[in-house]
């Protein structure tokens, strides 16, 4: 079964870590591959904290491959 953020289709999974899973998603308007990064429910205090700093280094950057 797939679904859908936006305007990305969701597919397989690329990789997983502590805080996160990355999945291959498809720009259904462009038809672009992209990584989507799509955070865990159940971090504890800690982790979020650092996953809002890397959140807030992402943001300021500007480059055709990061979509925010």
């Amino acid at each position: 079964m797939s679904s859908s953020i936006g305007r990305f289709k969701i597919g397989r999974t690329l990789g997983s870590g502590a805080s996160c899973k990355v999945k291959l998603a498809v720009d259904t308007e462009t038809g672009r591959k992209v990584a989507i990064k799509i955070l865990n429910g159940d971090m504890d205090e800690k982790m979020k904290e650092l996953v809002m700093t890397e959140v807030e280094a992402m943001s300021k950057l500007n480059h055709i491959n990061i979509i925010s």
